[in-house]
């Protein structure tokens, strides 16, 4: 019997949430069971092939919302349908939760705040099946006893990530990548730090950073560091000052390049003219998909060996990328913070000097990195995983 499902979040290009739901959505197509979407998809943020499969969703979309209006303020069941519902920290955070229930209820959730108190575990185990994108995530909820956690890992597309020509667009400059929303979780501090000391020793060295998101006020969090007490400016166009707050930290301002939000089409070509990513980050509840693509288009990365990293890191004798194992437990108040690690800056200093002196094992990482991404962390392995995951 084919299963019907229903997604209850937004679906679009520019952050996780939304390709999670734009690669299920397309998954589900494939196999001749359209998704009931529950939230106006952003189709002006999709490329246009994935626009024009996807496209043909809104019009069932607009019919069902129409029907559904007339029951506003009360919780819809959709009988025929196993619900897949969009959880934040806490289990929470999703207005269709309330809104409609479905014949199974499955939250779909990658969590950084580890706190679970009673509030919480109640919200967790109303739904049927839990279903989590991290070996991190899915340990911390068999510690709180759910025995039966679905597990997906996220990934990405080899036919827009992948690796390309240079372009030169950076001459001749040793060109280090930083990407992620500018968080204290993210870890831009330690990146800034790490570079500075770097860019001391190789004056032609350069940050190229892709730190903007939808979302500038998570920069405030980046107070909590001991390393950067103050966060970037925010512009009255809602865009951080990277290249300000860089240099405020000792960088020269011709050593960092900003991108601003990069669209889907852009990654690769970027990517292709960076030498090493760095990615210190104190915790990721999935896997990071910033890295991965790095990974994916055959950048050395540096990674923290923590929480969500730890599903990319490869095993210890053929190491996908340069781990950073000098990890130190963050406190964590309230419980909120179990197993988010503070990376070294002097390692991450170390590794990117590794990486541009021996060139030849830089490239046989990033190569292994290569295969590993494209062999088994694409988009459609994820898809075919995630609908398996979701069974109840």
């Amino acid at each position: 019997m084919t299963r019907n499902f229903a997604i209850t979040w937004q679906l679009t290009e520019i952050h996780g949430w939304g390709m999670v739901g734009v690669h299920t959505a397309l998954h589900l197509m494939e196999r001749g069971a359209p998704p009931l979407l529950l939230d106006t998809p952003a189709l002006e943020t999709l490329r246009p092939e994935n626009r024009a499969k996807l496209e043909g969703l809104l019009e069932p979309h607009r019919r069902f919302m129409a029907q559904a209006a007339a029951y506003a303020g009360t919780t819809i069941v959709v009988p025929d349908v196993d619900m897949l519902h969009a959880l934040g920290n806490g289990f929470d955070g999703a207005p269709m939760r309330q809104s409609f229930r479905g014949r199974n209820n499955i939250g779909v959730i990658a969590f950084e705040d580890t706190r679970f108190d009673a509030a919480v575990l109640e919200r967790a185990r109303s739904f049927d099946r839990l279903v989590v994108h991290s070996t991190y995530n899915r340990d911390l909820l068999v510690e709180q006893g759910f025995t039966d956690v679905g597990l997906a890992f996220q990934g990405i597309d080899p036919t827009e990530i992948r690796p390309l020509p240079p372009t030169g667009r950076f001459g001749d400059r040793f060109v280090v990548f930083s990407g992620g929303k500018l968080e204290f979780r993210k870890g831009q501090d330690i990146v800034l730090s790490a570079f500075r000391a770097f860019q001391q020793r190789h004056p032609e060295a350069l940050l190229v950073t892709a730190w903007q998101s939808p979302w500038p006020g998570l920069a405030e969090s980046i107070a909590e560091s001991p390393l950067t007490r103050v966060p970037p400016d925010i512009g009255p166009d809602g865009r951080l000052d990277v290249v300000g707050w860089a240099t405020r930290y000792g960088i020269p301002p011709d050593a960092v390049v900003d991108l601003g939000m990069l669209g889907r089409g852009d990654i690769a070509s970027v990517l292709a003219d960076c030498n090493a990513a760095v990615f210190p980050n104190r915790c990721e509840g999935a896997t990071n998909l910033v890295a991965m693509e790095a990974m994916g288009c055959g950048v050395p990365v540096v990674l923290s060996a923590n929480t969500g990293h730890l599903d990319l890191i490869g095993p210890a004798d053929a190491p996908h990328c340069w781990p950073l194992t000098r990890q130190t437990q963050l406190f964590s108040p309230q419980g909120r913070r179990k197993g988010w690690k503070e990376s070294s800056v002097n390692e991450t200093v170390a590794h990117l000097e590794t990486i541009h002196a021996d060139r030849e094992e830089a490239k046989r990482r990033a190569q292994r990195a290569l295969a590993f991404i494209h062999g088994q962390r694409t988009w459609s392995r994820f898809a075919e995983t995630f609908i398996e995951a979701c069974s109840v």
